[in-house]
């Protein structure tokens, strides 16, 4: 690692806590290789169990096809315990060195597709009226092939590494569980949460969104209980729920917990079988469900529409897409047919599915609804996400912790009103007490009394993740995430060659011109610039790193672009 690179992490964890490797000579004298010349080797498709094995022993690892086989299991009784569904990814290697960190007892299981859990949502809504269905038969068939020989009464808490199955649902929450979306960003994910507890960012704020349906059920309580707490609560309600408010405060607005109270789960929408020329001339027919929504306010230019299209791929060719059927044709194929998908869609026969469309989703809002598809939460923070509608969990979950937040909290199956609201009052009031957010989940469950809805609740996220009560109410850091997140926009509207992307930095910049404006006297303002352009040269000098000039920025409330 550079200096340059370790400079990042030296800025957001303590020193003590970081080792900085620059050559293989460094790695190799390290306490858990020094004087260890014999390596544990493993074979390759024990990678994961290898790395485990070897940390714990402090020693390097190899590989060979010829080595012994290794238990999949190392239970040395911990306080806590990882599962891990290895799937031979990268992120894995994230996986086990958290695990290592700390302490903890690891289980490393079979893989899970993600294509074999895609009617988990539809399984657990006919399973849960009346618990007797046989629909989730298979699905517990996973977990307990999974778990089998592990005594989790023996640990304080354990963590899922998996591509969804609720693990929690299965084993009754008997301690308590949270679960990690398995992939790839794990590393991510899990440096995230690490940088929020070392080093949290108490911005003091908290969105509260909720449809006309549910102004009059926890809303009113979950702001109240905030605002006690020393809370700024931005209230997103009735006629405010919209598609575009929820799109523009969800990401660019700094806050702490974003609280949905709406409608959710899958929705209907269309399915399309689209013909396109690959770029040898060869043709192709790609067949999707569509789901799309829609909202005028949210567009780019006055008079559009902005449209949100998700595709959920059924088949190319006739081929089923769970059986990966762009593996069998060049790379340039799925290239083609992305840039097909993006072609003037007006000639398409589109065929209305009125039933709910596998791994669609969504957040209901007033006279339209979201997808979820942020790209960014919180004006780049790491936020605790609550998403009390039905069957919020699922897609969404990915979706929200792929953006950036550190924990989420939703449903499994469709949740009863009263239960819903019981759940979210008794879940604030002792996360606002003590601040771990376990500990006020496994309170929340337990105050479930209702057969039907015990167990309904899903945590993704670490079992350290906590929220920090504010000392006192202030705004600061929110102005002041404002408007640094006003001029990494203007930056990227500046410097970018892409009309597209320009044209879509403008409605962002009016959100955050008008909510600084809403918030700030043109003479406070003028103060705030002035205090953040100083404290911008002090660091400039520390770092012998030149930004661009932004003395000769303004913000004028309404205008159409940076000035």
């Amino acid at each position: 690692m550079s200096d340059a690179s370790a400079s990042y992490l030296l800025a957001v964890l303590p020193a003590e806590k970081i080792v900085v490797v620059k050559t293989e000579t460094e790695l190799l004298a390290l306490p858990f290789a020094a004087g260890k010349p014999e390596p544990l080797t493993c074979r390759p498709s024990q990678a994961v169990g290898g790395l485990l094995r070897a940390k714990s022993q402090r020693v390097p690892l190899a590989f060979s096809d010829n080595a012994p086989d290794l238990p999949c299991q190392k239970l040395d009784g911990k306080s806590g315990l990882i599962l891990l569904e290895n799937a031979f990814d990268i992120g894995e290697v994230a996986t086990i060195n958290y695990a290592a960190s700390i302490d903890a007892d690891v289980a490393i299981v079979p893989e899970v597709q993600r294509e074999d859990i895609q009617s988990l949502p539809r399984q657990l809504q006919t399973w849960a009226k009346d618990r007797s269905s046989p629909a989730l038969r298979e699905t517990r068939k996973k977990i307990t092939d999974r778990i089998k020989g592990l005594d989790f009464t023996k640990y304080q808490f354990a963590t899922f590494f998996t591509v969804g199955l609720p693990y929690g649902l299965i084993l009754e929450n008997i301690i308590p569980f949270t679960h990690v979306p398995n992939g790839p960003y794990c590393g991510v994910f899990i440096a995230d949460s690490i940088i929020e507890a070392n080093a949290p960012m108490e911005i003091g704020n908290a969105l509260l969104f909720a449809i006309d349906e549910f102004i009059t059920d926890e809303t009113k309580d979950v702001a109240t209980a905030l605002d006690q707490s020393n809370f700024f609560v931005t209230e997103l309600i009735g006629k405010d729920a919209t598609y575009n408010n929820l799109d523009k405060f969800g990401a660019h607005l700094p806050y702490d917990v974003l609280h949905v109270c709406s409608h959710g789960g899958e929705t209907d929408g269309y399915f399309v079988k689209q013909q396109f020329e690959d770029r040898d001339g060869k043709p192709h027919t790609i067949e999707y469900f569509e789901v799309v929504s829609f909202s005028e306010e949210a567009a780019a230019e006055p008079g559009n529409v902005k449209v949100e299209r998700k595709m959920i791929f059924a088949a190319l060719d006739g081929v089923p897409w769970v059986d990966r059927p762009l593996s069998k044709y060049p790379r340039y194929v799925g290239d083609d047919m992305m840039e097909a998908l993006k072609e003037d869609k007006d000639k398409l026969k589109r065929t209305p599915v009125s039933i709910p469309i596998a791994l669609s989703c969504h957040i209901k809002c007033y006279q339209s609804f979201h997808q979820g598809a942020f790209d960014r939460l919180a004006a780049h923070s790491s936020p605790i996400i609550f998403n009390n509608s039905c069957s919020s969990s699922h897609e969404l979950a990915g979706a929200f912790i792929g953006a950036g937040a550190r924990v989420y909290i939703g449903t499994l199956w469709n949740v009863g009103n009263q239960t819903a609201v019981n759940a979210a009052t008794t879940f604030y009031g002792k996360l606002l007490a003590d601040g771990n957010v376990l500990d006020a989940f496994g309170g929340m469950l337990h105050s479930i009394t209702k057969d039907k809805y015990r167990h309904i609740y899903i945590m993704w996220g670490l079992h350290f993740s906590s929220l920090p009560r504010p000392s006192k109410k202030s705004d600061d850091r929110i102005v002041r995430g404002l408007l640094a997140n006003y001029f990494l926009w203007v930056k990227k509207f500046a410097t970018t060659k892409e009309p597209e992307v320009k044209r879509n930095c403008v409605p962002i910049l009016r959100f955050l011109q008008s909510e600084i404006g809403r918030r700030l006297s043109p003479e406070q303002l003028k103060q705030k610039l002035q205090d953040i352009l100083g404290e911008q040269e002090e660091v400039e000098r520390a770092t012998l790193y030149e930004e661009p000039e932004l003395s000769e920025l303004t913000l004028s409330e309404g205008a159409d672009a940076p000035s």
